[in-house]
């Protein structure tokens, strides 16, 4: 019997997989298959299939995939090839429901606006679905086995990938219209690292200065965030100095900053973007780890 947090982190999961694969079929109905832009993968060579020969693009897209889906199963396991197997169904219904049965035309004509928005719209799409460990199918399975084996950006192993499919609608299309592909698909990379990797919320922050304790104790209490005292040697004056490091999110900076000029305003302070903290107070560790796995 499943528990009730496995339940749960489940239903999550199937609901990004859904919301994130209808995200993906209508970029497809909306955007870019009435403007005949290709954006790579296998739905650019669905979108290629469909004004050559005439084949359903929902028809090309579950065929496809279903070949590739075994490969999944393979290499990661059966445990993210049903996320996989039931975003390809959703796609593949949802395009051509939206297609073929609701009649949706192109929202816009402008190949410029179709393919800044099929790539945010498919860029929130594809980072959902694999925010829970599964894919849209097509290059998304290569590029998942390069992010979880060797943390490679998904957003880079996508864009070399889907440069060789548009590269093949140039030779379909003409070069222009290959060309807002490539624009698609470079967008679509962005918006999926930033869904998957975060727009970096978090902020790392090293503090130095002649009154730690005082900061140390005022972050405690005022943001309820925890701090590491580092001992340091200032390599100038060969002398002793207490380094500060903690983590909050970026809206409290600037309480932050006012904490740490309250008592000295001569400190030295570096701040940096973190993707991604783990650990009390932020995204808890195991919950990290149930959600890659399942």
């Amino acid at each position: 019997m499943a528990r009730p947090v496995q339940s749960a982190v489940r239903a999550k999961d199937i609901l990004y997989v859904i919301i994130g694969s209808l995200f993906v079929a209508f970029s497809l109905a909306a955007f870019t298959v009435p403007n005949k832009i290709a954006s790579g993968g296998l739905t650019g060579i669905a979108t290629i299939l469909y004004y050559s020969l005439g084949l359903p693009i929902g028809a090309v897209v579950f065929g496809g995939n279903l070949i590739l889906i075994s490969l999944q199963a393979w290499l990661i396991g059966h445990r993210s090839a049903w996320k996989t197997l039931l975003s390809i169904i959703v796609t593949s219904a949802g395009v051509e429901l939206m297609m073929n049965v609701y009649g949706m035309s192109a929202l816009t004509t402008d190949p410029i606006l179709a393919c800044l928005y099929g790539g945010l719209v498919s860029g929130v799409g594809v980072g959902l679905t694999f925010r829970v460990g599964g894919t849209t199918g097509g290059v998304d399975i290569i590029s998942q086995i390069l992010h979880n084996r060797y943390h490679i950006p998904v957003g880079d192993v996508m864009l070399f990938s889907n440069v060789i499919v548009t590269s093949l609608a140039g030779y379909a299309f003409g070069p222009e219209l290959a060309l807002y592909g490539l624009i698609t698909v470079f967008f679509s990379s962005k918006v999926i690292d930033a869904v998957l990797e975060g727009m970096s919320v978090f902020r790392s922050v090293f503090i130095i200065s002649k009154f730690p304790d005082e900061i140390s104790w005022a972050i405690i209490e005022d943001l309820h965030r925890g701090v590491t005292c580092l001992n340091g040697v200032g390599v100038y004056s060969a002398k002793p100095t207490s380094v500060l490091l903690t983590a909050v999110r970026r809206k409290e900076m600037p309480i932050l900053r006012q904490i740490i000029y309250e008592y000295d305003p001569d400190a030295f302070v570096i701040v940096g973007d973190a993707r991604q903290i783990l650990g009390h107070g932020f995204i808890k560790l195991g919950d990290e780890i149930r959600r890659e796995k399942d």
